[in-house]
């Protein structure tokens, strides 16, 4: 039962991650006419193992900060 928690909670931190950098990314760029991104660019289980990485990192570490604010 523990491990299907850790990793339920470590699939929810990353989603929640990845939801918090898309609508930063995407209200800053309302603001300054850029190009808009997808939601898969910043969270995609099924991407590269590189990229998949670099995409935890970010969501793991936004959502820890977000948490301990």
């Amino acid at each position: 039962m523990d491990f299907i928690e850790i990793i339920s909670g470590q699939f929810i931190l990353e989603f929640l991650g990845a939801s918090v950098r898309f609508l930063y990314f995407n209200l800053s760029t309302l603001l300054n006419n850029d190009d808009f991104r997808t939601f898969s660019s910043f969270w995609s289980p099924n991407a590269s193992k590189k990229k998949k990485e670099e995409n935890d990192q970010l969501n793991n570490l936004l959502v820890s900060f977000f948490f301990v604010l």
